[in-house]
């Protein structure tokens, strides 16, 4: 095929791309690899280092369109109306020649239309960066993990370049100048711990199925009598509750209390949760109370991944100790492959790492970690599809 029939060809799908639910999710994943290793293949070094050095502009046009309100005024024109750039820095109060620079790059990323000089329509994606989306807060905090990610080379050059290991003395701190964990910062800034709520919920919709779609519930639950008063399982760290709910909904008639352990401000702003989920106030850092002591299994989901391993192996020792001999240990997060790991876990990864000092472990990694913890890795569920930010489920037993 000719270079010019490929574009044709392109072009076409283009033109008459499928739907969003006409494409499973193996064939989007395919699809994407195909799109990144043609363009691998046809690039030259001038243009892929200019594609990735300036990689940093497109987020800050997309963050200035939020925050300039320009997303809010072109979605009050119909979806195949226009506006001129004069009107559009009038609604916003804006200078004109600062908001046509702005447009030019937003248009050039594809999120509006030129259609005339100075003029400009909504591209199909403009809608998701209005005030009631989600996504405008999610590029509040990934922007904000750019502005660290952007002194990692000079953190990295002032320890000669070892690997992030102190959870309140990494590159977050070093960026902001503070000695506050960024969990603990977050409670001193609204509006960003506002924004990594919403990335949190929208990940965990995005994450494909759930955990015990593809891991055999029924089959590792069973308990054996000694364990018929303690609860069937506790999850740990486990936000506002939905697995837990959404666990119970799918297996009503499995004997044993739920227990969501939570800090106090969390478990304090639940407000709709089934009564049948016991709440509990509690930092994994400290040894579980009795309540949660003796269950079938311990849940983790994505936890491990904010901790360096000293604090990783707190968490996991506290998890032992409140274990029974027929217990398990079930680690629902994303694993890295331990070869050929692709761009955008890569990416998520180099953000464990600027934000908490921590690491998207690769499946050697874990079980590394597991077994200096005390526990023995006895399999690694995967689910039908795996996609970029996945999850996993590490299934662990005590070391015998």
């Amino acid at each position: 095929m000719s270079v010019s029939e490929l574009i044709q060809k392109i072009n076409e799908v283009v033109a008459n791309p499928p739907t969003q639910d006409a494409l499973h999710p193996s064939e989007r994943v395919a699809l994407w690899k195909a799109l990144d290793s043609l363009r691998g293949a046809i690039e030259n070094p001038v243009e892929a280092t200019g594609r990735i050095a300036f990689g940093a502009y497109e987020q800050v046009g997309l963050r200035l369109g939020i925050e300039m309100g320009i997303f809010n005024s072109m979605a009050t024109v119909l979806p195949a109306g226009e506006m001129e750039v004069t009107e559009l820095a009038e609604k916003i109060n804006a200078d004109s020649l600062l908001v046509g620079r702005v447009m030019r790059l937003l248009s050039a990323m594809g999120l509006f239309k030129e259609v005339s000089e100075n003029k400009y329509a909504n591209g199909p994606l403009a809608p998701v960066f209005t005030d009631g989306s989600p996504f405008p807060d999610v590029v509040l905090h990934l922007t904000t993990g750019s502005e660290v990610l952007m002194r990692l080379p000079e953190y990295l050059k002032n320890t000669n370049y070892k690997n992030p290991m102190k959870a309140k003395d990494g590159p977050f701190q070093f960026a902001k100048g503070t000695d506050l964990h960024y969990f603990d910062w977050l409670k001193t800034d609204p509006a960003q711990a506002k924004a990594f709520a919403t990335l949190m919920s929208i990940q965990r919709m995005d994450r494909g199925e759930p955990w015990f779609d593809f891991y055999p519930v029924e089959e590792r639950f069973a308990r054996s009598s000694n364990m018929s008063t303690t609860p069937l399982m506790v999850d740990i760290g486990g936000s506002l509750g939905n697995d837990l709910a959404a666990f119970h909904a799918r297996f009503p008639s499995l004997q044993g209390a739920l227990v969501l352990e939570e800090l106090p401000e969390v478990i304090e702003s639940i407000t709709d949760l089934d009564t049948s989920i016991v709440q509990v106030k509690h930092d994994f850092f400290l040894p579980h109370p009795e309540i949660a002591q003796g269950a079938k299994a311990y849940f983790l989901s994505t936890i491990l991944h904010d901790w360096p391993d000293k604090e990783a192996k707190m968490i996991l020792a506290n998890i032992r100790g409140a274990m029974k001999e027929d217990s398990i240990l079930l680690i629902n997060e994303n694993a890295l492959p331990d070869t050929n790991v692709p761009l955008y876990p890569a990416k998520l990864d180099f953000l464990m790492m600027s934000f908490f000092s921590g690491i998207d472990r690769t499946i050697k990694q874990f079980r590394a970690l597991l077994e200096e913890s005390g526990f023995e890795l006895v399999k690694v569920h995967q689910p039908k599809v795996v996609r970029p930010g996945t999850g996993y489920v590490f299934e662990a037993i005590l070391k015998r």
